[in-house]
């Protein structure tokens, strides 16, 4: 086998979703990931605590992103990621960002890792589209 295609074997392609996010160490972050394809994960993004990291603002909680990750030994290991949707509002807006995290925690809880759901990854993104777009929960208008 090449040294290539042992290298790509060992990298994966998702699009996810950004849960949560917990600070590990130092400089580093466990983040819990929600994909179409493979479930709910918890990948490591390493040193993107420090301030010349470029990755650091792609991976901010209710974000839908496009990422590379390594297979590593425990954890995997986020190498690139690139913003497809910000959901801006839901951290912007006090409360927004309070039913985008009850519905996070929602998905998290009631998910097992690493168990592919693609009807609750489309509802995720779909809950998270009209939270950040919608008028505004408890303004009177219906938002889910």
């Amino acid at each position: 086998m090449t040294i290539e295609r042992e290298r790509r074997q060992r990298l994966y392609r998702l699009g996810a979703l950004v849960l949560k996010r917990r600070d590990l160490g130092e400089a580093d972050r466990l983040l819990t990931i929600f994909t179409s394809d493979r479930g709910k994960l918890t990948i490591l993004a390493k040193g993107v605590r420090k301030p010349a990291s470029r990755k650091a603002g792609h991976i901010e909680p209710f974000t839908y992103v496009d990422l590379l990750v390594a297979k590593g030994r425990n954890l995997d290991v986020l190498t690139q990621a690139e913003t497809i949707d910000p959901h801006r509002q839901l951290r912007e807006d006090l409360w927004r960002s309070t039913w985008a995290y009850y519905v996070a925690e929602l998905a998290d809880v009631f998910t097992q890792d690493a168990d592919p759901n693609q009807p609750l990854f489309d509802l995720l993104r779909e809950t998270f589209d009209r939270l950040d777009q919608g008028p505004e929960p408890g303004a009177g208008g219906k938002v889910l």
